[in-house]
């Protein structure tokens, strides 16, 4: 994925730009962008004042990226005030909710700002008479953030001797960033507005993504907008197509029969009122993620994917759909911890382990960790083996034991309080255990077997595992 791959999510609107998002609803999707779009300019005064009547018709291209070249598809938005179209009482920002677009589920809101490179993307109006679709598109790295106030915050582009003119027309387009693993992030939408406060040359206004949270929380009671959250968060049904994706090279004839039967399983999930919802609100968001990460890790399409993973393993093993009136149970015996690296999960968060929050999993308890790197160097078939790691955990109690004692000596805690150290009370083990490592210990005749002969043989071998 590259810089250029945004245009995607970059609408023109009218004269400006505008950002497709995709919320929690499998029937709409949304463009975030400058409710000023949407007003009628006081020529005398040059203030944006009131709204453009309902039913008044607003131009809106999209870009798509065919494999090999851009096209852009021209709609028409019909504006009806408080159906389609929601502006934020203060803040220059207004979501427009438009017919279900296929092929958004992976861009995310995020407020903390990271160091890695946003982009501003639009449609500035010197491109507007470019041929070729895309070719009035543009993007302009970000170099740095600072809080304003107002409703709104500064963005100090790279290029900072841009004026005005030069970016006029992005008003409403997303300041955004991408990763490696194709997902997308918005943390503002720009704003022409700010240039009441003069600011220099490079510089640019935009509204953070939380004034766009507020406009939800307006108009949620009423069932008129849904949260900006990834569509996969409200059940696990639409993550079946993505689990058990061996991603070992040249993936051999075990592990494709397993894929295969594990994927079989996974269709009874759909009996199931447990949600990736349920299960965030259930742990809260703190006890599902490794230190030092953020919420927007728990939108990641990953995270969810491997969940149910573990639902489908726990279904064989206890010949049962759970439900979220199980959860009690089941997380009280398992948790489960991912990390968005291609690196042995270890070698990142060894040390990170042990800080986590255990609260109610039982001793013994299995912590199963997982990230993007398949076959991790060590600890990954069976229990993890502290004798293979003993300098890294001597290294990690060591550090516990002193935590805990400036704790109890700050009285933060008091003695009766003080916890074992993890890795003596908990067993950990790979997620690669169940799947990559589960095919190597199947024998010839297993690919020959019924499915409902294979499924014994299954429950078996995770039953070692499993608490």
């Amino acid at each position: 994925m590259s810089a250029n791959d945004l245009k995607k999510h970059t609408a023109k609107v009218g004269t400006g730009s505008g950002c497709v998002f995709q919320p929690m609803d499998e029937n709409s999707t949304y463009i975030l962008t400058a409710k000023h779009l949407f007003q009628n300019k006081n020529q005398e005064t040059g203030k944006h004042e009131e709204f453009f009547a309902n039913g008044s018709e607003i131009p809106v291209t999209f870009l798509e990226y065919d494999g090999n070249s851009w096209n852009s598809t021209l709609d028409t938005f019909t504006l009806e005030f408080e159906e389609n179209f929601f502006p934020h009482t203060e803040a220059d920002a207004a979501i427009l909710k438009i017919p279900y677009r296929e092929g958004f589920e992976s861009i995310h809101i995020r407020e903390k700002r990271l160091s890695d490179e946003y982009f501003l993307c639009g449609f500035p109006g010197r491109l507007q008479h470019e041929d070729g679709a895309g070719n009035n598109y543009a993007n302009f790295a970000v170099e740095s953030f600072k809080h304003s106030g107002n409703y709104f915050d500064v963005a100090k582009l790279k290029d900072n001797i841009l004026t005005l003119q030069e970016i006029e027309g992005t008003s409403g387009g997303g300041i955004m960033r991408y990763d490696g693993s194709s997902n997308v992030f918005v943390t503002g939408i720009q704003s022409r507005m700010a240039t009441d406060v003069n600011l220099p040359l490079g510089e640019i206004g935009f509204v953070p993504v939380r004034y766009f949270e507020q406009i939800i929380e307006n108009y949620k009671v009423q069932g008129k907008l849904v949260e900006l959250l990834p569509v996969f968060l409200k059940s696990f049904v639409s993550l079946i197509g993505d689990t058990f994706q061996f991603a070992s090279a040249g993936i051999n004839k075990e592990e494709a029969a397993l894929s295969d039967l594990l994927i079989a399983k996974a269709q009874f999930i759909q009996q199931s009122d447990l949600t990736p919802l349920e299960l965030r609100s259930f742990l809260g968001e703190q006890r599902l993620l490794i230190k030092d990460q953020d919420n927007v890790e728990l939108r990641r399409k990953k995270v969810w994917t491997f969940w149910l993973e573990l639902l489908v393993i726990l279904n064989i093993v206890k010949d049962k759909v759970h439900n979220k009136g199980d959860l009690t149970d089941i997380l009280s015996k398992i948790r489960f911890f991912y990390s968005d690296t291609d690196k042995p999960f270890l070698n990142e968060h060894l040390q990170d382990l042990w800080k986590l929050d255990y609260k109610d999993l039982k001793d013994m308890g299995l912590v199963i960790y997982a990230s993007k790197q398949v076959y991790p160097s060590r600890g990954t078939e069976g229990i993890l083996n502290l004798g293979e790691i003993i300098l890294d955990i001597s290294s990690a109690r060591r550090d516990f034991q002193k935590m805990q004692s400036q704790s109890i000596a700050t009285g933060t805690i008091d003695i009766a309080e003080a916890r074992e150290f993890p890795f003596d009370r908990f067993k950990y083990t790979s997620l690669t255990t169940f799947k990559e490592y589960a095919a190597l210990e199947l024998d010839a005749g297993f690919l020959d077997m019924k499915p409902a002969d294979c499924y014994p043989l299954l429950k078996e071998l995770y039953e070692r595992l499993l608490p």
